[in-house]
């Protein structure tokens, strides 16, 4: 399962090892959700719940519209049953940190749930259709946007007393992020392919930080107001700390048309994802080693972060196999997900 290995059999081993007990003790088995499309978690539902176990999160199959518990480790993995019926939401995102799950049905509504409930509570209405959502790095905060649109939704306070904002933008939005601290890095097409990108301080005011000739992603660093930029048409990731920028990688160090970024919760490791050649590769955020190229047997889509200090989900398990990458190891590894079991 193990495509570019970091030389560790015995972990290896054991992976394999948990993998076989969860095929055989059935514990990816999720708790049955009686949930109808755009469900608010009343009724039946109230008392759904995922079940225990080892479990790396919750992963959206936009293939079928589903929502899955992802169990095992990574490198021994099982995607469990749909928590909800296919097609009952449009799209939903995860974090990890804070167990919490964001979703949005057919009618533009948004609800939220925090594990083990698998019971969506509604939030508020009128999300725009093909909405993305994207996670703070610790995931008390989020941000609900939809490429083209004049408006992206904030979410403050997750898990418990989740509050919402709405910021406008004079320009049509590319893609946005938000830190845990809870500044607001939105990307707006600025004309041709260029896109600028500029910050938005919880209750500050509104600064352009650069203008890229092509968005290749952005994310913040955990705990951190540092900013993770990906130029797709320079071929660059840079950090900018306090206004000042510092290039960490360049087509020299394989990056090849990047479109995501995303960093370890220790600040230590970053990941870009390549659209042109399917690659990762890694950055040493401390500068002690060289940033180095993976392969993935895979077209990836993605760099959600799942449970774990550095594992990002490259593409979603479905029908067929899912691909993941755990790049806090001394090599970094790229490993397969299991597609679902027949019946699934």
């Amino acid at each position: 399962m193990n495509v570019h290995s970091g030389g560790h059999p015995t972990a290896r081993s054991s992976a394999v090892l948990c993998l076989i007990f969860l095929l055989v003790s059935g514990c990816g088995t999720v708790t049955p959700s009686p949930t109808t499309s755009g469900s608010t978690g009343s009724g039946s539902a109230a008392s759904a719940k995922v079940a225990g176990g080892p479990q790396l999160g919750l992963v959206w199959n936009a293939a079928d519209s589903t929502l899955r518990a992802l169990y095992g480790v990574p490198g021994a993995t099982q995607l469990g049953a749909p928590l909800f019926a296919a097609g009952s939401y449009a799209t939903a995102a995860f974090s990890a940190q804070t167990q919490t799950a964001l979703l949005v049905d057919g009618k533009g509504n948004l609800a939220w749930m925090t594990l083990p409930s698998a019971s969506p509570q509604r939030l508020t209405q009128g999300i725009p259709p093909g909405a993305s959502i994207a996670f703070s790095p610790k995931g008390g905060n989020a941000v609900v946007y939809a490429s083209g649109g004049a408006s992206v939704l904030t979410i403050s306070g997750l898990p418990q007393l989740p509050v919402t904002a709405t910021v406008s933008s004079a320009a049509p939005i590319v893609a946005a992020a938000i830190s845990d601290a809870g500044t607001l890095l939105l990307a707006t097409s600025a004309g041709s392919n260029s896109v600028a990108v500029a910050t938005l301080p919880a209750g500050g005011t509104r600064s352009t930080l650069t203008t890229l000739g092509g968005y290749g992603g952005m994310n913040f660093l955990s705990g951190s107001e540092d900013i993770l930029l990906s130029d797709s048409a320079a071929n660059t990731l840079t950090r900018w700390h306090n206004g000042n920028s510092i290039i960490l990688a360049t087509h020299a160090s394989g990056l090849n048309t990047p479109f995501a970024v995303a960093a370890s919760l220790d600040d230590h490791w970053a990941v870009a994802a390549d659209r042109s050649d399917s690659n990762l590769v890694r950055v040493d955020l401390t500068g002690a080693t060289a940033p180095a190229q993976y392969p993935c047997g895979c077209v990836p889509s993605q760099l959600s972060a799942l449970s774990g200090n550095a594992v990002f989900e490259l593409a979603a398990p479905g029908k067929s196999p899912g691909w993941m990458i755990e790049a806090d190891d001394p090599v970094a590894r790229v490993l397969f997900i299991p597609a679902a079991r027949s019946g699934q």
